[in-house]
């Protein structure tokens, strides 16, 4: 477990929060801890589809929760720890080039929101 990282126990109670207070953990731990977590290996991302085939990145508040909706899916894939700052600088601009939306909190296979880079954007300032 990183020192920006929760314990099991508490991954999986958040897991069964409802969608809306998942949505306010998410942009909660964000604020306190300057970073998100995504999913993939040393050379891509998790990326997944919604109903509306739209492209969606997931994100997650704690390497745990990701780790327990994506482990053991595919090897050498792990949570990935992207820093506020960074993501908002980098990955926003190429989200927007690929026209991808963000995922926020999935828990097996329910997104707790799906927002626009722009919503997304906007909730994190």
């Amino acid at each position: 477990m990183t020192s920006d990282d929760i314990p099991r126990r508490e991954a999986e109670q958040l897991r069964e929060l409802d969608e809306t207070a998942r949505v306010a953990r998410t942009f909660e731990a964000i604020a306190d801890r300057g970073a998100l977590w995504v999913w993939g290996d040393e050379g891509d991302v998790l990326f997944t589809e919604d109903a509306r085939r739209r492209n969606l990145l997931p994100i997650w508040p704690y390497a745990t929760v990701a780790r327990l909706e994506n482990e053991g899916e595919v090897d050498g894939e792990h949570a990935i720890r992207i820093p506020a700052d960074v993501f908002l600088r980098e990955w926003l601009p190429q989200l927007e080039e690929d026209d991808a939306d963000i995922a926020v909190f999935p828990v097996e296979e329910r997104n707790a929101a799906v927002l626009t880079l722009a919503e997304f954007r906007s909730r994190l300032r």
